[in-house]
């Protein structure tokens, strides 16, 4: 599972490298954007997936240093993987990605009472397909290890 969390850290953070490349986006398809990302409630689901990838990650973390490696774990993503810091980013990506009218759409469509469920079945939704997939894993984990040593096996 550790090996998920760091996969999602580093997808994100190629993600996010990849968007400081030069795309003219207008002040106005900036907002639209950020209006997306407020009304699909981007911020409250980004700590909501934290906080399922770090207690999914702990699992494989020996019982007595668990507390600990949640709390360093907290402390890293507070300080460089928080709402904050990559709202502009992904204001940017979502801008580069849809039109300024695709953008306003998607906010009305947030806004309207079926993207407000979608909105408040979110986490669930991540939670519970982080662990189908977790499940998938562990129910081959014997096949993957096995699959591993046989790549990684010196010729």
């Amino acid at each position: 599972m550790k090996f998920k969390l760091m996969l999602a850290l580093l997808l994100f953070c190629g993600i996010a490298k990849a968007q400081t490349t030069a795309t003219l986006i207008t002040p106005a398809h900036l907002r639209a954007a950020e209006d997306v990302l407020a009304a699909s409630g981007a911020a409250t689901h980004l700590q909501a997936n934290i906080e399922t990838m770090l207690k999914q990650a702990s699992t494989n973390v020996p019982d007595d240093k668990r507390a600990k490696f949640m709390e360093v774990m907290k402390t890293f993503m507070d300080k460089y993987f928080n709402w904050e810091i990559i709202k502009d980013q992904l204001a940017a990506l979502y801008a580069k990605e849809f039109t300024e009218k695709e953008l306003k759409d998607l906010t009305v469509f947030y806004n309207s009472p079926l993207g407000k469920k979608i909105n408040e079945k979110q986490p669930l939704l991540y939670q519970k397909g982080a662990e189908i997939s977790q499940q998938a894993v562990q129910s081959h984990q014997v096949e993957l290890q096995q699959m591993m040593q046989e790549a990684f096996k010196e010729k």
